[in-house]
Parts: structure tokens; sequence; C-alpha cells
């Protein structure tokens, strides 16, 4: 990551990748900026984050999954939201069936890391603090989530992705990437004997 960002630590990316913008856009924040555009564009990820899915999260789930094609790439900066307001994923048209995985890149404290629900409708917004290589799975389609301004001097970045498990997955529902990637979630198979069709949901 340092080599392709030019940033040796991610936590001073503020530092190496300043916003363009004055002003913090509200709600969701700007998530197609030229900084996250730069994550994007490594295609080194790719194959790391298949594998990943193939041998980390398919054992966590227990069996073979569909995924999200893209992970979505999230840069929450000193004294900036990223993305700020609380939501369920389903509002946006995400399955009810998904998992959620996220991944800070950088340790996060209650200041700049995510905050969740405890039980949907509970709105108890508790922070998850995590060391670099730790992982968060949690249901972000029907548990309220966000994060608050960082109050911190160092930058999280993360990246979460969302999976539905093969038994379970249907074709039908378009969802919308909410990122900077053009177009729908395409979910592919973790394995290439499922079939794949080219489906989204």
């Amino acid at each position: 990551m340092s080599a392709a960002t030019g940033v040796p630590d991610l936590a001073q990316w503020h530092h190496h990748h300043a916003p363009a913008e004055a002003e913090e856009p509200p709600g969701f924040g700007d998530q197609a900026s030229a900084m996250h555009q730069k994550l994007y564009d490594i295609e080194e990820i790719s194959s790391l984050y298949r594998e990943f899915v193939l041998t980390v999260i398919t054992e966590l789930v227990g069996e073979d999954v569909r995924y999200q094609h893209v992970p979505n790439w999230r840069i929450q900066l000193p004294g900036r939201h990223g993305v700020g307001s609380y939501h369920r994923d389903r509002s946006g048209g995400h399955n009810p069936c998904e998992i959620t995985f996220w991944v800070p890149l950088t340790d996060v404290t209650s200041e700049n890391c995510l905050w969740v629900e405890s039980s949907e409708g509970a709105e108890d917004f508790r922070p998850h603090p995590m060391r670099y290589g730790q992982m968060l799975a949690f249901d972000s389609a029907n548990l309220m989530h966000g994060n608050v301004r960082n109050a911190s001097d160092r930058t999280r970045v993360s990246f979460d992705f969302r999976v539905i498990p093969a038994s379970v997955f249907h074709d039908g529902l378009v969802t919308p990437h909410h990122t900077g990637v053009d177009g729908p979630i395409q979910w592919h198979a973790s394995r290439p004997a499922q079939r794949t069709g080219g489906a989204r949901t």
C-alpha cells in the first residue's frame, strides 16, 4: 500500500493527499474524490481481495459466498466525518441477507472508528476501536451505523465489503454501489465453479 499510494504511514494520509474542497460535503461526504480514486486504481488489490474472500471470509461464513466485486474505500481525515450520516444499508436498496466486513488499515480509536447500534432500533451507538489487522463483521443492512467527526490527528483508512451466503443468494435486487464506482454492485462467486451468469442483487 505504501508504494502504491506514496504514503508511508496511512494514518498520515492527510499530509500527502489533502482534499481539494474547502468544506466537507454533508451526509455521506465525498466518496469519489481523487484520494479515493487512487485506492480504487491499485490493480494488485483486486487479486488480494479475491484470495481474502476465498480463504478467510468463506471459512468465517461457513460456506461459499457471493461477494461485492469492488470493496468500498473509506478515508476519514482529521476534523471530518467521512461518512457521517447514520443509516441502514437496506434503506439504500441493499439485501437484508448481506454480511458486512469492515477492515481498518490503520489503528482506530473512538474518535475515528465505526459506530454501530446494538440491535435494530436501539440507537445506542457504540464505537468499535480496533488495531490494524483486526476486522469487524456486522449487519449493516439492518443496524444503524456511521461515525462521529474525527477528533484525532490521524486519518482512518479502511475498506468494507458485503457478502451473501451462496445458500440464500438470489437474483433480482439491483444494489447501488454508493461510492466512486459506476453502476450497481456485481456479485461475484467466491469459487469459479459457482453459477455466476452476471447475477446482480
